[in-house]
């Protein structure tokens, strides 16, 4: 036995590459001016509710 041993390396889990990779991105979009507030990001609509619909506003003078 080496009495000189190192411990193991840890191993890396796709969570943790995922998460290394996701800042890496958002490191890049920051350098490119994406997120100091000049653009709007996109909003994808939720299909598992149902979308309320606009009431239409009636003048009080018309009826």
């Amino acid at each position: 036995m080496n009495s000189n041993t190192m411990p193991r390396k840890k191993a890396i889990t796709k969570k943790e590459l995922d998460a290394i990779e996701r800042a890496a991105k958002r490191e890049a979009q920051k350098a490119a001016g994406a997120l100091d507030g000049r653009f709007r990001e996109k909003v994808v609509p939720n299909k598992k509710r149902k979308a309320q619909r606009r009431k239409k506003k009636v003048d009080p003078g018309e009826e």
